[in-house]
């Protein structure tokens, strides 16, 4: 399919300035002088429409820094928004997350675009037909229904995103003003569970639109919503609602009701487990039939300029770098004398072997997500050692000892100003199958299918880990921690980890700790490895929600999430 050029240059404008700034999307605010009647009644300019819902997508690369609020990262910049979560000083008065403004918006158009569908008109094209060949119109009439399913897909995903943050937020119909104060004033605000049976009503309308197969329209371009992300965002939608902070909040879905949506998705076998796992990250990773949902950004190298090494010239620091305790995730390979993998185990570092040698036999999925001491990178071996090329007390070293391997392309030359391609994943194969995993798990255990989807709980996260050559667990090791643990190691860095533990509820278990680095001191042509502490963190029962901003509270009336 060819390139779809509007949606990839709306992107990359977005993209701009990933390295250093926080209001990626205020660009969103587009501005049209034309009338709403031409605006949506010509189908180029309809199109157009379409194309700024899109825009509203999350910028998957600013919320790297999110990773930061969890347990497994470090924002090297302390000015950025990471360090306002972690220290505990956000409220309804300051939020940095700027999602609720994002979304509403993006609800907005998305309801504009639905409240005035009817209008577009393609009759012209049949009056440019000179030969026989009418596709141009055919074409034109099928993309026009498509675009209907397109954006009630997008409003599920923007629901879907405030959702997981706020809880219940108010179900919208009509196109209202989010910058009219008086649009809101008397607007309710929806419980979880209505919000949780909205988002899969619009996907299961988008389903009926959008159709399984897409291959006769080869002008449908990539990047564009498919059959596979509106299932997808359905199932998600179930997950989270059948988890115990949604179903705390009242939401009714089931594990069996998640299982049974990402079942849909695994048996449309439109998709498969990518042979390597790094491909998934780099320049041609939007190629790969591994990948659901994701958003194409075009060549640039703002990600490589945070996050290189700062050994490389014009590296700027602002990187998010792994902590030791997403480290420490990664399991130790177990080998017999003559190299077999016969099994594998939790990092020790009390275990003597572990301690002298910690990033020997790890999880391969470690080295695809971290550059640690002693790694070759962009074919320069890189020191985090104390006074290593790398390495503190280097300004804008890494704090942690770590940088991020995942999303950069060691290819960019940052000196001679290259560039890569780069691809963001809302939705993958590999997730799809433990979230499948995880819903089978709770809902029948290990090793039961009593519906006869064709895979267990134990079968699907085995073919994640089997994809990285990691030894398969047995029916006992499968438990909802070794779940967690599995999608921790395989989705590190992917926006999953922050709303995973919060629909856990376990944020003051892993988010209200103190996050350690790693301390390597070179003595000669060996080194001592230490784990200290690098910071505490703050997290409350409270914060598995986002308080809703204050000021929607002031012109509504709404009551205030629990604490705040």
């Amino acid at each position: 399919m060819k390139k779809l050029a509007v949606i990839i240059s709306l992107f990359a404008m977005l993209f701009t300035g990933v390295s250093c700034k926080k209001n990626y999307l205020e660009v969103n605010e587009v501005k049209t002088y034309v009338s709403p009647d031409d605006l949506y009644t010509n189908y180029n300019y309809a199109q157009q429409a379409v194309w700024n819902v899109y825009s509203y997508l999350p910028d998957g690369f600013s919320l790297l820094d999110y990773e930061a609020v969890t347990e497994n990262a470090e924002a090297t910049n302390i000015s950025w928004a990471s360090h306002t979560f972690n220290n505990g000083i956000w409220n309804q008065y300051n939020n940095p997350d700027g999602s609720w403004w994002r979304n509403f918006n993006g609800i907005r158009q998305a309801n504009l675009y639905l409240a005035n569908k009817e209008k577009v008109n393609i009759e012209y094209i049949k009056g440019q037909i000179t030969t026989s060949d009418s596709s141009a119109w055919f074409n034109a009439r099928n993309n026009v229904k498509f675009m209907q399913g397109e954006v009630l897909f997008l409003k599920a995903f923007f629901y879907f995103d405030l959702v997981k943050r706020y809880a219940g937020v108010p179900i919208m119909n009509q196109p209202l003003n989010y910058d009219d104060a008086a649009t809101w004033k008397n607007l309710p605000r929806n419980t979880v569970d209505e919000c949780i049976k909205y988002i899969v009503a619009l996907c299961d309308s988008a389903a009926t639109i959008i159709p399984s197969n897409l291959s006769p329209y080869s002008w449908y371009s990539q990047g564009r919503v498919t059959s596979g992300a509106i299932k997808t965002l359905k199932a998600k939608a179930l997950l989270y609602g059948a988890s115990p902070l949604f179903r705390e909040a009242g939401a009714t879905a089931t594990w069996a009701d998640a299982a049974d949506a990402f079942h849909e998705v695994i048996a449309s076998n439109g998709y498969s487990l990518d042979a390597n796992y790094a491909n998934l990250f780099g320049a041609n990773n939007g190629s790969s039939n591994e990948l659901i949902f994701y958003r194409r950004y075009g060549n640039t190298n703002n990600v490589e300029r945070g996050n290189f090494p700062i050994v490389f010239l014009n590296s700027d620091g602002n990187s998010i770098t792994p902590t030791q305790n997403f480290v420490d995730q990664f399991e130790v390979l177990q080998k017999d004398n003559n190299g077999n993998i016969t099994g594998a185990r939790a990092f020790d570092w009390s275990n003597a072997t572990d301690a002298e040698n910690p990033y020997a036999n790890r999880d391969p999925r470690m080295a695809a997500t971290v550059v640690y001491n002693g790694v070759t990178f962009s074919s320069t071996a890189i020191e985090t050692f104390r006074g290593g090329n790398s390495g503190l007390p280097m300004l804008n070293a890494t704090k942690t000892g770590y940088y991020l391997s995942k999303w950069v392309n060691q290819s960019v030359n940052l000196v001679a100003g290259t560039s890569a391609a780069h691809t963001w994943i809302y939705f993958r194969y590999g997730q799809i199958l433990l979230d499948y995993g995880e819903a089978m798990y709770n809902a029948y255990g290990a090793t039961a299918d009593p519906k006869n989807y064709g895979m267990t709980a134990l079968q699907a996260v085995n073919l994640v880990r089997q994809r990285v050559q990691m030894p398969s667990l047995t029916a006992a090791q499968l438990n909802q921690q070794s779940i967690q643990h599995e999608r921790n190691v395989e989705l590190g860095f992917e926006d999953q980890r922050l709303w995973d533990v919060r629909r856990w509820k376990g944020g003051t278990t892993h988010l209200n700790k103190p996050v350690n680095r790693i301390e390597i001191i070179k003595n000669g042509s060996t080194y001592s490895y230490t784990v200290t502490k690098l910071e505490n963190r703050v997290f409350e029962d409270k914060m598995n929600w986002y308080p809703v901003p204050q000021d929607e509270i002031t012109k509504t009336g709404w009551a205030q999430n629990s604490g705040w």
